[in-house]
């Protein structure tokens, strides 16, 4: 679409735009967004986003639309491999009007699905230099060709998207300090006052808790005796032999100075019951992991069960449980 005969749309585009990147910092509700305003706005057969992996400099389908996602989501391209790679390499946007001629072309993608490749625009998502992904057009959906000004102006979503995905990452590296313990790295108590408060809108009659409560006994000792760098060093040792002795599904959180809670969720009845002999087996493993350290250290556990809606009861019982096993 030329550009003087599509004014009216630009602006509503770039509006659209506007509005979605500054109304969430959740990353997938973004991206989502903005490539249905894509869609909507350059008419492609295909559309897809590529996130671009600094650590692999490799690129990876995180949104594809017009194809399986599942078929394409192993596929994996270097920096320098294919139009996207390239864009990658090079910082720039890419405009190609007959795949098949152009040497960048890369067919992996066409070889998987059986679709034919025709005419391409491939832009990349840059922030403050650093090329985050690609987003990349394929095939006019009416058979015409892109034109250099849809590159430019896909550019310009690609510039807007990198800001906000950044801003996103910022967010949630933000939320996931907020919500670890700085020493131990385990949920803090500030996550389980969060989950309370996410529970409280949701039907959760069904739901079943196991909570344990676990505490160093004598931490002060420890720390008195050989000083407070041992002391966090103990924590530590007893967060990670915690974390083997559980399920990946199970959360762990530090809620006091030398406090520990474990919090199991199931729905049904039968695997409570079952996760409660799993637990006292699990506690008897880490009890001696606790005496093989140096120092030796030991702790004091208590457990309840119930129904999740029941939290801060659970918690109350399973710390009853604890002193009792104290005395």
């Amino acid at each position: 679409m030329p550009l003087r005969e599509s004014k009216p749309e630009l602006i509503k585009l770039y509006s659209s735009i506007g509005k979605i990147i500054t109304s969430s910092l959740e990353q997938q509700e973004i991206l989502d967004a903005v490539m249905d305003e894509v869609r909507l706005f350059f008419s492609p057969e295909n559309w897809s986003l590529m996130r671009y992996d600094e650590n692999s400099g490799e690129l990876f389908f995180l949104i594809a639309e017009g194809l399986e996602l599942e078929q394409i989501k192993n596929i994996r391209l270097k920096s320098g491999e294919g139009v996207a790679g390239s864009v990658v390499q090079t910082k720039s946007p890419v405009f190609v009007e007959n795949a098949k001629d152009d040497p960048r072309f890369s067919n992996k993608v066409d070889e998987r699905t059986g679709f034919e490749t025709k005419t391409i625009i491939a832009v990349p998502m840059t922030f403050r230099g650093q090329v985050h992904g690609v987003i990349e057009l394929i095939n006019r959906f009416d058979g015409s060709s892109f034109s250099q000004e849809d590159l430019v102006i896909l550019q310009t979503i690609a510039d807007f998207t990198a800001i906000s995905l950044v801003h996103s990452n910022e967010y949630e590296e933000t939320k996931t300090l907020a919500f670890r313990d700085a020493l131990t790295g385990v949920f803090n108590r500030n996550k389980l006052n969060h989950l309370k408060e996410e529970w409280s809108g949701r039907r959760m009659e069904d739901h079943l808790a196991l909570v344990a409560l676990l505490d160093l006994n004598d931490f002060k000792l420890i720390n008195d005796t050989y000083g407070h760098k041992t002391g966090d060093q103990v924590l530590c040792h007893f967060a990670n032999i915690l974390r083997y002795v559980i399920r990946g599904t199970d959360k762990i959180f530090r809620i006091g100075g030398d406090e520990f809670l474990v919090l199991v969720q199931h729905e049904s009845k039968e695997k409570i019951v079952q996760t409660q002999g799993r637990f006292h087996e699990a506690m008897a493993i880490l009890l001696k992991k606790c005496k093989e350290n140096k120092p030796p250290f030991n702790f004091t556990w208590g457990m309840s069960v119930g129904s999740i809606q029941k939290l801060e009861e659970l918690i109350h019982e399973a710390d009853l449980s604890m002193y009792a096993s104290k005395e």
